[in-house]
């Protein structure tokens, strides 16, 4: 006897999953760091553009986190216009969890208006 279930039952079981069962994985989202390198190197999306050949709408998409389709060469060019060799300056992989949990995934920096004493 099979342990998977077929036909009808295989059906009814599909379907009388929860709609509101947590996931058995927790899913992973690409965080994009570009804007915070590229601000440490005081440089603009055209700056960028220019240096590296990739359309400043990319750069764009990318330091908003905004994009469908990632192409390695783009990320590729853009390292290399930056020197850097690191790919997590660039992204890095988070846990959705992670996110939840109210971690900083996006490098906020926030700056202390008090002056020290």
């Amino acid at each position: 006897m099979s342990d998977y279930l077929t036909g009808e039952e295989a059906l009814k079981a599909l379907y009388a999953q929860d709609e509101n069962d947590e996931p058995d994985y927790d899913p992973v989202h690409i965080i994009f760091h570009l804007k915070a390198r590229m601000k440490e190197r005081g440089l603009t999306q055209q700056q960028l553009a220019d240096m590296s050949g990739v359309r400043q709408a990319t750069i764009s998409q990318l330091c908003r986190g905004n994009i469908e389709r990632l192409h390695i060469p783009t990320l590729e060019k853009i390292a290399a216009a930056m020197n850097i060799t690191d790919i997590t300056q660039l992204l890095s992989f988070l846990p959705e969890s992670e996110i939840m949990s109210g971690g900083n995934p996006y490098d906020i920096v926030f700056e202390n208006n008090e002056k020290d004493a």
